[in-house]
């Protein structure tokens, strides 16, 4: 069961408003679903646990955000912050690799200079060889 949200509750009960992506439950749509900014303290989705350097570590999907743009229906998946895991930082070895790599991309193989910006790969060649 997810965590209810009083003013949505009010609006259903009250008022008599019929909110279509409010299932806290999950009795509709199988997860605890909200509507578009409605999600309950502690619960983030990937994107706002990455902006906290965090990430979801193999938990479960906690509940869902659901909403309608244009002829489609979103999804955002939730989690739980409190179980999130750091993020995993890249080792000496991997930094080393990623440099080598990048390097790679800016080497010409006709002239042999490292220039400025990526070779393009449709000529496979720097722009001074391509003749561009």
């Amino acid at each position: 069961m997810g965590t209810r949200i009083r003013a949505l509750d009010d609006c259903r009960s009250r008022l008599g408003i019929y909110i279509e992506f409010y299932d806290p439950d999950g009795d509709r749509f199988g997860l605890p679903t909200y509507p578009y900014r409605m999600a309950p303290k502690g619960l983030l989705t990937v994107r706002q646990l990455r902006a906290r350097g965090l990430r979801p570590g193999g938990q479960p999907i906690a509940a869902q955000i659901l909403w309608q743009h244009r002829n489609e229906r979103r999804v955002a998946y939730l989690y739980e912050e409190t179980h999130a895991l750091p993020k995993r930082t890249a080792t000496a070895a991997q930094w080393t690799a990623i440099g080598k790599a990048l390097l790679a991309r800016r080497t010409c193989g006709t002239c042999g200079d490292v220039k400025g910006y990526y070779i393009p790969r449709r000529f496979g060649e720097c722009l001074d060889c391509a003749g561009v």
